[in-house]
């Protein structure tokens, strides 16, 4: 009877608390999996062009991953801080915090777009070695840049919107926009009903007229039709000296973290790249499963976060912050484990979908296996590393857990193995995958020395 009454003390056991964690999480499922979708069939289309325009946008979506990952990671600073002044409903900082991310990640659009529209073949050539490959890449970016801003733009005002748990936008926005950009990709890549035959630009293309339907919709949402805070587009003017300093404070440490991270991953594709297209083709097919899968434990960890946000934010004991952050991990561990065993059942007819040889579809079914191993390990990193630590503010872990995990110790030695002992591209993947278990380890431990919890309103 005491073990019963000592584990309801560590997690939550009211069924409403993740109720509203499932609620809130749906809507930013099918948004993902919508948004993956778009990517997967561009593969699967030019892939049945030829393997090489496959690998090419594979290899430049890199590039996207980097910038993406940071802009939502800046993101995430500006969703942790709404969400707390959400939980004490202070619309007129909402309102502030709103106009300003949004500048600060325009402006950080604009410049990365300008410098991959400048140096594409400099930037692919990090990622492989085939002059081919980095020509018809190139081609691909310089179109795709156009919609960095964009993205970023959308990217910030998403969060915004998790932050005072406006989910439905997400979903009905993309439910217009990645429909419209499989439809236009499958015009301008093959050219159909008398639209111009583009191949890999096409892809391009239709992911640029996508983004920019995107972000009108949406903004149409946020300045006209959204009335819990009543944002309009003279709101925008809106300047806060403190409020700017907590988002920077606040905002930077993720980014930082995501950006050593996100380099990282493509570094981690680089070394794959470089030991062969056919390993780079299989990995990156493999990847593309891994992300379809991680819809939902993205989604998940974005609904915890706002969660634990809010009841920070509501000035709640620590007692109950802690059990709510327990929880989320072991929401991770299972969400985790429930999407490796989806990766054993489905990964390797997914592999099928794809027009491969025989060589590069055993590579991209085994790559399967490595993932299906480590999801345990990264559900538990997704909600407790990344949901909990930065929804109380400690967004400085994650950045010094990867500079050391991830880049002074699995991407060297999966470097050393890769090309110096020219092990098994097996063994070098799982060396770069072991970080996502180092990252799951370190935040649980961090959580449970209670010192992240920071009220940002106060």
């Amino acid at each position: 009877m005491e073990s019963r009454v000592a584990k309801k003390e560590w997690i939550v056991t009211a069924p409403s608390f993740y109720k509203n964690i499932l609620l809130l999480s749906v809507p930013m499922i099918l948004q993902q999996l919508l948004r993956v979708s778009v990517d997967t069939l561009d593969s699967i289309m030019l892939g049945r062009i030829d393997q090489l325009q496959m690998s090419a946008v594979s290899q430049a979506q890199q590039i996207f991953f980097i910038f993406y990952t940071i802009s939502c990671g800046f993101a995430s600073g500006g969703c942790v801080l709404i969400s707390q002044y959400w939980g004490k409903r202070d619309k007129e900082s909402i309102k502030t915090l709103i106009a300003t991310s949004v500048r600060i990640i325009a402006a950080l659009g604009i410049v990365f777009s300008a410098i991959v529209m400048i140096f594409p073949e400099q930037i692919l050539s990090i990622y492989s070695s085939d002059p081919e490959l980095i020509r018809l890449g190139a081609s691909y970016l310089r179109v795709a840049a156009i919609m960095y801003p964009i993205c970023a733009v959308s990217a910030m005002l998403f969060a915004c919107c998790r932050g005072f748990e406006e989910m439905r936008v997400s979903f009905t926005t993309n439910a217009i926009s990645y429909p419209l950009n499989v439809f236009l990709d499958y015009c301008l890549i093959f050219g159909n009903f008398g639209f111009p035959k583009l191949g890999i630009q096409g892809a391009a293309w239709g992911a640029v007229i996508a983004r920019v339907v995107e972000l009108l919709i949406l903004g149409r949402f946020v300045f006209r039709k959204e009335k819990n805070i009543g944002m309009r587009f003279k709101d925008m003017t809106r300047r806060d000296p403190k409020l700017r300093k907590d988002f920077i404070c606040v905002g930077v440490p993720i980014l930082l973290h995501e950006l050593i991270w996100s380099t990282g991953t493509t570094a981690g594709s680089s070394i794959t790249g470089r030991m062969g297209t056919t390993i780079v083709a299989g990995y990156n097919i493999a990847n593309t499963y891994y992300q379809l899968m991680a819809c939902f434990m993205n989604s998940i960890l974005n609904a915890c976060s706002v969660v634990i946000g809010m009841t920070i934010g509501s000035g709640a004991d620590k007692k109950r912050i802690q059990k709510e952050a327990y929880s989320m991990i072991v929401i991770g561990l299972v969400g985790g484990s429930a999407l490796g065993i989806l990766t054993l059942l489905f990964g390797r007819p997914f592999v099928n979908l794809y027009v491969l040889t025989p060589d590069c579809a055993a590579y991209a079914k085994n790559f399967m296996l490595i993932f299906a191993a480590i999801w345990p390990f990264s559900g538990m990193e997704m909600t407790g590393m990344i949901a909990v630590l930065r929804a109380g503010g400690d967004g400085k872990m994650g950045f010094i857990c990867d500079i050391f995990s991830m880049w002074l110790i699995t991407i060297p030695l999966a470097a050393l193995c890769g090309f110096t002992l020219g092990l098994s591209p097996y063994l070098v993947v799982s060396i770069i995958k072991v970080n996502i278990a180092i990252e799951a380890i370190v935040g649980i431990w961090r959580i449970h020395t209670e010192k992240w919890m920071r009220n940002l309103t106060i």
